[in-house]
């Protein structure tokens, strides 16, 4: 018999140990390349309330497995800060929110020159270059470096797609992030408990090979869309003002030859050096403009398809369902336990498939052309 439970680790702003818990009920959902968050319920007279409402208290959530015959397994959830308390009657519960580590990544500016003063900010933006890992991870140790923050950043393995990211006081999420999400990588941030620094790193996640599909049992639900390239021919406006403005036109022969049409779009990319090569600025344009799909699935658990062991935030999987297959990633893990309902978790796969301006997985595979050739794989 198998039965899971979930432990709270409470721990002071300093991370020094407070006391351990069982929430009453725990809503948890784990969110890839996203805060992570638990809303976690107790009676309002828990002896862990006042330690609760010092700022700055943190909490570990964890996953506890009692299986007969076998080890307790335990697998962390999330770890960060203790948000907004609240309380409710007649039957006095506290809801304690926890939100993962990861929301670090939105509080901290990218300056223009992480190195200098803030009285001698006077580059006009940071400009990291090169493939879409190498540029999150330089981008996060300069200003880890800047703010002397307790991290240890991982060597990039130069993954993802190539490019540019400037920031000029922008949230290091806003700009690292869409790039890393396009190219399927996943930024994680970890505190190691031993020697109390946060380790971040990309992770490219691993692929689950058997097919999820309808028959199998785990494929609850699904929709997905495709939508149709914007933009043929990108003008792109760089540095200057008036008649001293530069433009450089880039087009996609390719995508016209196929569309048998011209369809032009400017892009505004001002913050350009003056005299820089545009180039690449409207092949990025013409690469956002392109032909986009995505997939978004709810899953079920079954004996063979179970979390931790066979999938986690990240895992790529293909999904089968009549003539379409496509290829995406475990993207949302929600976690439940009630008194009522027990233990459950519910995963989905795909990101933002309703909005087809929104950039979509390109991990979609291309349409079958039989449901009897999908279903002789």
């Amino acid at each position: 018999m198998r039965e899971h439970r979930i432990e709270v680790e409470l721990q002071t702003a300093g991370r020094s140990f407070i006391t351990k818990i069982a929430p009453d009920e725990t809503t948890c959902t784990l969110r890839y390349n996203a805060p992570s968050t638990a809303y976690l319920t107790v009676k309002d007279s828990h002896p862990a309330v006042p330690e609760l409402l010092a700022d700055g208290v943190r909490a570990a959530v964890w996953m506890v497995t009692v299986e007969d015959n076998a080890p307790v397994q335990t697998t962390r959830l999330l770890e960060g800060v203790v948000g907004d308390l609240s309380g409710e009657g007649p039957y006095g519960t506290v809801t304690i929110p926890v939100i993962d580590d990861f929301a670090w990544f939105s509080q901290i500016l990218g300056w223009q020159n992480p190195g200098a003063a803030i009285t001698a900010q006077v580059d006009e933006y940071a400009r990291y270059s090169g493939p879409s890992e190498t540029r999150a991870l330089a981008a996060i140790a300069a200003n880890a470096t800047r703010l002397g923050l307790p991290w240890t950043i991982a060597a990039s393995a130069g993954r993802g797609t190539s490019g540019t990211t400037e920031l000029r006081m922008h949230p290091l999420a806003d700009r690292i992030l869409p790039a890393l999400t396009a190219d399927r990588l996943q930024l994680t941030i970890e505190r190691n408990a031993s020697t109390d620094l946060w380790e971040v790193a990309v992770r490219a996640g691993t692929a689950y090979t058997r097919p999820l599909t309808p028959q199998s049992g785990v494929l609850a639900g699904w929709k997905w869309r495709r939508a149709r390239p914007t933009m043929t021919r990108a003008v792109i406006g760089g540095a200057g003002q008036g008649e001293e403005r530069e433009f450089a036109l880039v087009i996609n022969p390719t995508r016209e030859t196929a569309l048998q049409r011209i369809i032009e779009g400017f892009d505004d990319s001002r913050m350009a050096e003056a005299g820089a090569n545009l180039v690449p600025y409207g092949q990025a344009t013409l690469a956002d403009a392109a032909a986009k799909a995505g997939v978004e699935a709810t899953l079920r658990e079954t004996s063979w398809f179970r979390f931790p062991t066979a999938y986690g935030i990240g895992t790529k999987v293909t999904i089968q369902a009549g003539a379409m297959t496509a290829e995406d990633v475990i993207s949302e893990i929600g976690i439940t336990h009630t008194a009522d309902a027990g233990f459950v978790v519910v995963p989905k796969v795909g990101l933002a498939v309703d909005d087809p301006q929104v950039r979509l997985t390109e991990f979609v595979g291309s349409l079958a052309t039989s449901v009897r050739n999908l279903e002789r794989r």
